[in-house]
């Protein structure tokens, strides 16, 4: 029977085409990863590897384990999470990072949803960009972080996506253009309030004007402010163009998203930590609540 331990190994060299970075992200020795490899290949009775000058390439056997590797290594990682929670209450303390998509709604639902299943799990929450952030995760100050940046390539970390998130025109309720089917043409008309140009929400929303030849929005406020956005978006007849996550989606009706003739832009909200960390069951238990809440949101 295959060991969880020995396809996690197989899958790292296989992902990353390097023994060597497989070791930095599972934080093995070379021989230990290399022993796990050939034990694998002893137990099927076939070379999963070639080795090369340039790393490793997977032969043909290597490739037909891969294809069914991902789903059994979940199916062991789900398993163990569930059974850690069967064991008893978990203990421990967790640092998570959060970007601002998932401080208003995504997050404090984890955090109730924990405190509800694991109480003696206690949480510290930090707020920032992911240029701070990940340089915390990688020296082991955050445990887990969770946002709405670009997918993390680094080896050391695995990454999962929680939820796909929907960009969208805010207006105010009562804003003349709510209610209605609105073209893109008429959204230059009013003032807009928008992050700044660097910010990749922003860049799409010029992109989806250029394609239709219109000119993109020129603002006349810019802030990195979500909340600063949604107050001034609340009173006034400016538009804005944020994800659903970072609005208040429970306060009264005084925001609508406007029904624009335009496609859908769909960022990701993943989450990022170390493999190993999940040996550790009060980071295994923030995982799996994080991965629950993404469903009940995408529901």
């Amino acid at each position: 029977m295959l060991e969880s331990r020995r396809l996690r190994h197989f899958l790292a060299v296989y992902e990353l085409g390097s023994i060597g970075r497989a070791c930095e992200k599972l934080l093995l020795t070379q021989p230990a990863l290399s022993k796990s490899i050939r034990q694998l290949e002893d137990e099927l009775g076939v070379r999963l590897f070639d080795r090369t000058p340039m790393g490793v390439v997977p032969t043909v056997f290597g490739n037909a384990l891969a294809l069914h590797a991902k789903s059994i290594e979940a199916q062991f990682r789900n398993a163990e999470a569930q059974i850690n929670s069967l064991k008893g209450k978990a203990q421990g303390h967790v640092t998570v990072g959060i970007g601002p998509s998932v401080a208003r709604n995504i997050m404090p639902a984890a955090t109730r949803t924990l405190h509800a299943i694991q109480p003696d799990i206690a949480l510290t929450v930090v707020e920032g960009l992911v240029d701070d952030l990940l340089p915390r995760l990688r020296r082991g100050e955050i445990d887990v972080i969770v946002g709405s940046w670009p997918p993390i390539s680094d080896p050391m970390f695995t990454t999962e996506i929680v939820l796909i998130d929907r960009l969208e025109v805010i207006a105010r309720t009562g804003h003349p253009l709510a209610g209605r089917p609105v073209a893109r043409s008429e959204l230059v008309a009013y003032p807009w309030a928008l992050p700044p140009a660097s910010q990749k929400w922003r860049q799409s929303l010029d992109e989806l004007f250029l394609e239709r030849g219109l000119e993109p929005p020129k603002p006349k406020i810019v802030s990195n402010s979500a909340d600063y956005l949604e107050a001034l978006i609340r009173s006034t007849d400016f538009l804005s163009f944020l994800p659903r996550q970072l609005l208040d989606l429970e306060a009264d009706d005084g925001l609508t998203m406007l029904d624009v003739e335009m496609e859908q832009l769909n960022p990701e909200i993943s989450m990022s930590f170390r493999e190993r960390a999940l040996l550790d069951a009060s980071i295994c238990e923030v995982v799996q609540v994080l991965r629950s809440i993404g469903s009940d949101f995408a529901s």
